[in-house]
């Protein structure tokens, strides 16, 4: 039987292993300075030739000149040694990345063209060093055929690696699939240039590069006298990749964090270009504009137009509220952080538009001036008057829909009322106690006003009253309890002053971390919806105090704002009278229900119920520091501050004497601008821990050096460094509004110190 040979087989090519991430290409051997010596010894040899044949002048020549020669010829050889050196190195980083698959140390693969031109700048010894080598505008780079070059990550891969290299922004301008051949142009300077643009403009290139495609193209640039960036606008063939919401707010993030300040982008999802750009800074303080409306005679006939301004945004535009788009308000914000001056500047501009304001002051103190300011009809402060007050505007809203049912009104035929319940949880904590010792057999077990203010805030919107409620905390339970989530809801214009914890970030903004990165040291500093409904930071209008002197500068803008007329005539709550038992046994308890409907009546027909008119039989200062006195609290009155006391009276206290007038003194007025906050108080954190950069979370307290303070909050999730895998980047905001960043190894840990929980 023949046997048939076997046919070789040809063994199958194997690509070659990559080299080590440490493979080096050879050295060069260079002369230039051998050469250079060489020069300099001629020089001196021929001097000492030229002077032997009584020729100085040619001595002169060849001393000076052989060196000089020697010197330019041994700078440009170690200019060029530099920029072959650098050529290796850049051959060696691609190599070092498997990914690429360059897998031999050829000095052809890779040819750095067409370098720039020295240029003088700084004294930087390093970016003098930089200017005198220059940069390479052209890369050749050769890939092999196995090369995954049709991959878009794979070309970013590359030339992130050159540009880390480089320290520079290059583009691929020329990709040859055939011969397997790349060409890279420097992309950061004009033709002709020849200076390296500054470091933050080439990371943010690079970094962009990265974040959004290679194609990514530098349209524009703006610089501080730092040289650090105001603004940069690129362009990018990403249009698909870059249309989500999400993919934008992950670069924005990303590139906030890499740069000092805050920053913010502008999508052009049309034209396929981005500027991002330093959020401009808010002031400090803002007084509410004085200008008055016009065309407010009717109520009626202006009601649609009305728009309530409150505060300025980052870029001055006006934030206003709409009463016939959003009837009701939500004002919430912490003790000391201009809650109460927010309501004060928005019911002087209502009041601007001659619309009647009843005021609910849970404090007690917050408004009592405001009980003479034209078109507030009420102030309303011990609990059993607010019973009343919340009882009668309920009435109203039911009145106003019975005359829709019976009687064919629209809401088009009511005048506005604004409704000011502020300190809202303070009242209801007040309402519970005083509900307790007035409670009688049969009453309910809560108290009947907050069924009738959740009423309100579900109903009162198409009776036109306009709820503004103002409270520490927009917690479940102050809106009636499992229910209060849909009364909550109700309210949708909302503010949020000062600085939230995630729990109550999550209640207002349905996000926990929109407000919680607020700087504590600027008062009246919010956040609330824009006219597209998104949570914006805003700066609150500042309303001057009701206790400036006249002749003050904050005086005389108070008369400013001042409305000329008066519409509508102050209101008293009447105390409800006590009833006798019909078998004349004695008096009848006064119940809930005789505090909820006790009468009203106009101020000027009960002066001797008026608290304005009492109010002006003015106490001498004397007479009001005893009054206020401890001691008189007390009923102990030392000897030396009593005035007309009967010693034989036990307890008696002081009669205060009725004078002319008040005597004014210095120091009654207190800005509370110049109040200083306490930014050493930490209440509300928890105790300082230990923690890796990437558990950070946004609301987070960290300590750093460049902060105003101790501590300074977390603004944004830490994220990768684009340029650097193994640091992270933290972003944050000090109390004084001012930012920045830091950039931590990601396995170091950093002290930090988070918000407290609440139930």
């Amino acid at each position: 039987m023949a046997r048939t040979a076997a046919r070789p087989t040809r063994p199958r090519p194997e690509a070659p292993a990559p080299p080590p991430a440490a493979a080096r290409v050879p050295a060069r051997r260079t002369t230039h300075w051998r050469d250079a010596a060489l020069l300099v010894a001629l020089g001196l040899v021929g001097y000492g030739w030229a002077t032997l044949q009584g020729r100085p002048d040619y001595a002169i020549a060849i001393l000076i000149g052989c060196p000089l020669l020697g010197l330019v010829m041994g700078i440009s050889g170690e200019r060029r040694r530099q920029r072959m050196l650098t050529q290796d190195r850049v051959l060696e980083a691609l190599i070092a990345e498997p990914a690429l698959r360059f897998a031999r140390l050829d000095r052809r693969s890779v040819r750095l063209t067409r370098w720039t031109r020295w240029r003088s700048g700084d004294g930087s010894r390093e970016l003098w060093a930089k200017r005198w080598l220059g940069l390479p505008r052209r890369i050749r780079v050769r890939f092999a055929p196995a090369a995954r070059d049709a991959d878009p990550e794979w070309s970013s891969l590359l030339v992130d690696i050159i540009a880390n290299r480089l320290q520079a922004h290059y583009e691929i301008t020329r990709l040859d699939h055939i011969a397997c051949e790349m060409w890279i142009d420097l992309a950061t300077l004009e033709e002709g240039e020849g200076i390296e643009p500054p470091r933050a403009q080439v990371r943010a290139v690079r970094a962009l590069s990265k974040l959004i495609d290679p194609s990514v193209h530098l349209l524009d640039v703006e610089l501080d006298d730092s040289e650090e960036l105001k603004s940069i606008t690129v362009s990018h063939e990403a249009a698909e990749k870059m249309a989500g919401a999400g993919a934008q707010t992950r670069v924005e993030r990303i590139i906030s964090t890499m740069h000092p300040g805050r920053w913010r982008a502008h999508w052009d999802t049309v034209n396929d270009t981005v500027r991002f750009e330093v959020r401009p800074t808010l002031p400090g303080s803002v007084w509410l504009p004085t200008d008055m409306p016009v065309d407010v005679e009717d109520l009626l006939a202006n009601y649609d137009k009305v728009r309530i301004r409150y505060g300025i945004d980052e870029d001055g535009e006006e934030i206003s509220w709409a009463p016939a788009i959003v009837p009701q308000m939500l004002i919430i914000g912490g003790t000391g952080s201009g809650k109460t001056a927010t309501t004060h500047a928005i019911v002087g501009e209502v009041t601007k538009y001659g619309w009647p304001v009843w005021v609910l002051d849970g404090k007690r103190v917050e408004f009592l001036k405001h009980r003479t300011w034209p078109n507030v009809q009420v102030v309303a402060t011990t609990v059993a008057q607010q019973v009343a007050f919340i009882h009668q505007v309920w009435l109203l809203q039911q009145e106003r829909y019975r005359l829709m049912e019976e009687e064919g009104l629209t809401p088009a035929d009511f005048e506005p009322l604004v409704v000011i319940l502020d300190e809202w949880a303070e009242f209801v904590s007040e309402l519970y106690d005083w509900y307790g010792s007035i409670k009688v057999k049969g009453d309910p077990t809560k108290p009947p006003t907050l069924r009738e203010h959740a009423s309100l805030v579900r109903k009162a919107r198409t009776a036109r009253i306009h709820l503004i409620q103002t409270m520490q905390r927009p917690d479940v339970a102050l809106f009636g309890g499992g229910a209060g989530g849909e009364v909550r809801s109700n309210f949708g214009q909302r503010i949020s002053v000062g600085r939230l914890d995630p729990q109550g970030a999550m209640m207002m903004w349905s996000n926990p971390s929109t407000g919680t990165t607020i700087p504590r040291g600027v008062r009246q500093r919010s956040i609330t919806t824009d006219a597209d409904g998104q949570p914006v930071e805003v700066q609150c209008y500042r309303f001057p105090s009701m206790t400036a002197p006249d002749d003050s500068e904050e005086g005389r803008l108070r008369e400013q704002l001042r409305p000329a007329e008066s519409r509508w005539p102050r209101l008293l709550i009447l105390p409800p009278e006590q009833r006798d038992d019909l078998d004349g046994s004695g008096e009848v308890p006064i119940g809930f229900w005789d505090y909820a409907e006790t009468d009203w009546v106009r101020a000027d027909a009960r002066p001797d119920l008026d608290p304005v008119v009492q109010s002006e039989r003015r106490r001498n200062a004397g007479d009001a520091r005893m009054a206020a006195s401890t001691m008189a609290v007390l009923g102990l009155h030392p000897s030396e501050l009593t005035r007309d006391i009967d010693p034989t009276t036990p307890g008696q206290r002081p009669r205060l004497r009725p004078v002319e007038r008040i005597e004014e003194s210095d120091d009654e007025y207190v800005d509370e601008y110049d109040v200083p906050i306490n930014l050493d108080d930490y209440s509300g954190y928890g105790p300082e821990i230990r923690v890796l950069p990437t558990d950070l979370q946004i609301g987070d307290l960290i300590q750093v050096e460049d902060a105003a303070g101790a501590w300074a909050v977390v603004d944004e999730l830490p994220e990768e460094d684009v340029l650097d895998a193994n640091l992270t980047v933290i972003s944050w905001r000090d109390d004084s509004d001012q930012a920045g960043a830091i950039s931590l190894p990601t396995d170091t840990r950093i002290a930090a110190r988070r918000p407290e929980e609440h139930s």
